[in-house]
């Protein structure tokens, strides 16, 4: 269905002035203003083909109404169409995907500040809620105008404590291939935790030093499949950590990307501790 179409199902709904955003997964996002809201909210709208694809938008939606936090956005409403079609309300935020922006975050003590904002926000779904965020990216990293992150999109968020929504026969997990831990692209769901996502940022961390190249494609071939093959096989580009500018990154950055979760950091304590080391030695 065009935008146009959802946008006409949303003003019947009462919605004004509906703008279109980029399109998120299988959801088409708007923004938006409603008598019943804020003064502006961002509007997803969506369908689902079976209960699976809806436990997981309830999840996703009971999930951030349990989040008071300035890294994550608040939701204001969620309910079904009688067309298997689903309506998300939440916060509109001031902001631009980190991918937009990367040239704000050049400088090591720029990205540490960064990551450790992150990791405070991370710190919320990994040890409050049991949940791992499994689809950490540039793209879901909002950047405020005061230079501070917000989380968004727990579509395909696991939550440790409720029954996996992943086939077990699944080739590969949950994900975007060119941000996703080992564990993930082999579906090995036991293995999913919080270290999962230690993976994805230490490709993002990774991308803010070599100003948006991914590191996983040292020769920028632009290809899924080789990032993927080169994530699993453990090749990627280690040339600008071992610059003067970045070494004392190094420990860091290796850790992160750990071939196997048991040899990425074990609690965000751990973590934050070695960022912190990190941007002592820059003082």
């Amino acid at each position: 269905m065009k935008d146009i179409d959802y946008a006409d199902i949303l003003r019947e709904g009462g919605f004004k002035d509906v703008t279109p955003l980029k399109p998120g997964g299988q959801r088409r996002v708007f923004r938006a203003k409603h008598s019943d809201y804020p003064e502006e909210i961002v509007v997803k709208i969506g369908s689902y083909r079976v209960k699976r694809q809806l436990q997981r938008i309830e999840r996703e939606v009971n999930l951030l109404r349990g989040i008071d936090s300035k890294y994550y956005p608040k939701n204001y409403d969620f309910y079904t169409l009688n067309d298997s079609k689903f309506i998300v309300v939440e916060e509109y935020i001031d902001s631009e995907p980190l991918h937009t922006c990367f040239d704000k975050f050049q400088k090591p003590a720029e990205i540490l500040s960064l990551l450790k904002e992150l990791i405070q926000g991370l710190r919320i779904l990994w040890e409050e809620k049991r949940t791992v965020h499994r689809d950490l990216k540039p793209g879901n990293i909002l950047i405020k105008p005061d230079g501070s992150p917000v989380i968004i999109d727990l579509g395909i968020a696991r939550l440790l404590d409720l029954e996996s929504l992943t086939y077990t026969f699944a080739l590969r997990g949950p994900c975007t291939p060119p941000y996703a831990a080992p564990e993930q692209l082999s579906n090995r769901k036991t293995k999913i935790s919080h270290r999962t996502d230690q993976f994805a940022l230490g490709i993002v961390i990774l991308q803010l030093m070599m100003k948006g190249k991914h590191p996983f494609d040292p020769y920028d071939s632009r290809s899924v499949e080789i990032v993927v093959e080169n994530i699993l096989s453990d090749r990627w580009d280690r040339t600008i950590i071992e610059r003067s500018e970045f070494s004392q990154m190094f420990p860091l950055v290796t850790t992160l990307l750990g071939q196997e979760p048991h040899m990425r950091y074990r609690t965000p304590d751990m973590l934050l501790e070695e960022i912190n080391k990190c941007m002592e030695s820059l003082k």
